[in-house]
Formats: structure tokens, C-alpha cells, sequence
């Protein structure tokens, strides 16, 4: 269990590296375009190569925000608990995020097949959009992976 979780947890570092590498070039192609915007004339398709980088950053992303316990997390009432309600509340919450996300994955992926088969592209520079929606699917399998890590985790926490 403990090589799965590694293997894991180091995707989602990589799949991090990838989405701070989009979102730098996303910043720098928003920040030249400013520039030839006002030195001569914008760059022809700064709209949609923006709009495809954000889909990796964000989604590439979001697992290791999950793997770092980064994301918020609302402890009112849970900090009152004794340690064995909170581990149910974990796995519970454990298991409604990876139902959520393998979902998510799951609808993703048909959606792309769906953008594949039409042959969807944008419009001003004719990017296929499959691409990329494959990408938002496999970020939110990478995410519920590592919400599977945590269920495993919390049910130890629940048996203990």
C-alpha cells in the first residue's frame, strides 16, 4: 500500500510541476500580448491558448493541493469530535470525493471521445479541444486516486 501511495503522491507532484509550467507560459503569454497590444497588435489566439493552459493548470493541480491537505477545510464542528468520529467523518468525506471525481473522470472522458469523434476545434486557431478535456479527466482521476489514499488512510484511523 505504502509504494502505491508514493507512486501516487509523486504523480501528483509531477502533474504539479506541469500545471506551475502552464501557468508561467500562461502569464507570459498574457503579459507579451499586453505588450504587442500596445506596441503593435495583439497575438491572434491569446484567448483561447489562455483558456486551454488554465484547463491543465487547474486541473493538474488539484491532486497535489488533495496529497497536502491544502485545500479548506471547514473544522467547527469536526474539532469537537473524539479522534474515532473523526476518522469516520474523514472516510466518509473520503469516500464521497472519490465517487465524486471517478465521476467526474468518468463523464470527462466521454465528453472527450464525444469532441474526438465531431472533430470540435476552437475557432480562431482550430485546436482540438479533446485534447485537453482528456487532460481535466485525468486530473480528476489523479484527484480521486488521492482521495482513495485517504480513504485507505482513514479507515486505519476508524479500526484503530
Amino acid at each position: 500500500m505504502k509504494r502505491a501511495e508514493n507512486f501516487i503522491f509523486g504523480a501528483s507532484r509531477k502533474l504539479n510541476y506541469i500545471s506551475a509550467v502552464t501557468l508561467t507560459a500562461m502569464m507570459g503569454l498574457i503579459f507579451i500580448n499586453v505588450l504587442s497590444r500596445i506596441l503593435w497588435r495583439p497575438i491572434l489566439g491569446t484567448y483561447e491558448i489562455t483558456a486551454f493552459l488554465a484547463s491543465v493548470t487547474i486541473s493538474f493541480s488539484l491532486a497535489q493541493c488533495a496529497a497536502e491537505k491544502g485545500h479548506v477545510a471547514i473544522t467547527l464542528f469536526t474539532e469537537r469530535l473524539s479522534r474515532q468520529a473523526r476518522a469516520v467523518c474523514e472516510t466518509i468525506v473520503a469516500i464521497i470525493g472519490t465517487i465524486l471525481f471517478v465521476t467526474l473522470a468518468w463523464q470527462c472522458m466521454k465528453h472527450g471521445f464525444s469532441l474526438r469523434r465531431s472533430g470540435e476545434q476552437s475557432m480562431t486557431l482550430l485546436i482540438s479541444f479533446y485534447p485537453f478535456v482528456f487532460g481535466v479527466a485525468f486530473g480528476f482521476l489523479m484527484l480521486s486516486l488521492v482521495n482513495l489514499v485517504d480513504l485507505f488512510n482513514s479507515i486505519k484511523k476508524v479500526l484503530k
